[in-house]
């Protein structure tokens, strides 16, 4: 009985989900800004390869768990491509997506310091429910056995993102554009289940304090057409921007830790999240990690954005 109870409880979640939020949290998504809005790709000096790992509310049955893969870079001076796989599960359900995204970076002043990326993706996404993981009262309840539908879901996103070297961003984007009307449940009855559209405003800047010690705060904002809101308030300290702690406010939902670090190309980082609501009776939290491969581009020697190619071209004997 308590099971069915949790089950229940999840699916609830799920459905409520059709008409808010329908994207996977994530709470490091200052550490990759092409996450959230595809004009950031190509917006670095190397190819950031990122993995992500994310485990919600710990002990609490059927929580979301999501992994992800991100890649983007350069192409040629103005433009830049990435791409994202995602493996999203919460519950009886799953949902394994691929977007493909491409950018055109315009030049805002004659040094390039400053510019402005236009970003355009595509997304194919994989629906599924499981109904191995659904107990019910009723032996061939037929809202289990026709309660899932494996379905292929296309989509579209877009964003404007404003960088200023490795100090400053500034981005709006927009996910689930196309905002189709898909029966992902494939009942009987006619259900308005649209994938609506979510917008987000993501903004920060590092502080230089002192030589080897900095302040980046962070801003997210999100926006769904459902009616849903939510922004997270980001404050990190740096340390010879190779070390960071701080820490995030996500309204009314959670309070976020965060620590990593960088060495050599290898930078990353975990995060743990503390729940506000209720659900803290019955979790331990959340925890985050990722990993990020950076790989230098032709040309790639500034060592204000890649710090560790400063670091070996002092020990170079060739210089």
């Amino acid at each position: 009985m308590k099971q069915f109870i949790i089950t229940l409880g999840i699916l609830a979640c799920t459905i409520s989900a059709a008409n808010g939020q329908q994207i996977s949290l994530n709470s490091q998504y200052l550490f990759n800004e092409y996450l959230l809005n595809p004009g950031a790709a190509g917006s670095k000096e190397y190819v950031p390869i990122q993995i992500n790992f994310r485990k919600q509310w710990t002990n609490f049955p059927g929580a979301p768990t999501t992994q992800f893969i991100t890649a983007h870079g350069k192409i040629a001076e103005k433009m830049g491509i990435g791409g994202t796989l995602i493996n999203d599960l919460a519950g009886p359900s799953r949902r394994t997506g691929l977007t493909i995204s491409g950018a055109y970076h315009l030049q805002l002043d004659k040094k390039n310091d400053h510019r402005l990326g236009l970003g355009l993706g595509v997304s194919l996404t994989q629906h599924f429910i499981d109904i191995n993981k659904l107990d019910t009262y009723l032996d061939n309840d037929p809202a289990v056995i026709r309660g899932y539908n494996n379905q292929f879901v296309p989509d579209a996103n877009a964003g404007v993102f404003y960088h200023f070297k490795d100090r400053a961003f500034v981005g709006i984007s927009c996910h689930n554009m196309v905002q189709l009307s898909r029966d992902l449940y494939n009942f009987d009855s006619t259900i308005h289940n649209p994938l609506v559209r979510h917008y987000y405003f993501l903004a920060g800047y590092h502080f230089q304090i002192k030589k080897n010690f900095g302040i980046k705060p962070v801003f997210m904002g999100q926006v769904i057409e459902s009616g849903v809101y939510q922004f997270d308030a980001s404050l990190l300290f740096t340390f010879n921007k190779h070390f960071w702690i701080g820490g995030s406010y996500r309204n009314n939902s959670e309070v976020v830790g965060l620590i990593g670090g960088q060495v050599g190309p290898l930078k990353f980082g975990y995060a743990y999240d503390y729940t506000l609501s209720k659900i803290a009776n019955y979790s331990n939290g959340s925890h985050e990690v990722f990993l990020e491969l950076q790989i230098p581009t032709k040309g790639s020697t500034n060592g204000n954005s890649i710090p560790w190619l400063k670091r070996n071209r002092i020990y170079s004997t060739g210089n």
